[in-house]
């Protein structure tokens, strides 16, 4: 099963992106911004990202800069 991380800071948007994956055999994982995503990934194996570019606190684009620095 994969698991996918759902970063989404629109509540109804994260809700209806994680059931529609769930519908579909996987296994999403819900993140408010790209803080809270960045403490998942360092307690969680994720295999793919749906990520928001325009998020409170970091945006999607500070969210990558930091995850492939890393």
């Amino acid at each position: 099963m994969f698991h996918i991380l759902v970063v989404e800071d629109n509540p109804n948007a994260r809700k209806l992106m994680q059931a529609v994956l769930s519908q579909n055999g996987y296994l999403p994982i819900p993140a408010c911004d790209g803080i809270e995503a960045l403490e998942i990934l360092d307690k969680k194996h994720v295999d793919l990202i749906v990520l928001d570019i325009m998020m409170p606190r970091m945006d999607g684009y500070e969210f990558t800069e930091t995850l492939r620095s890393g």
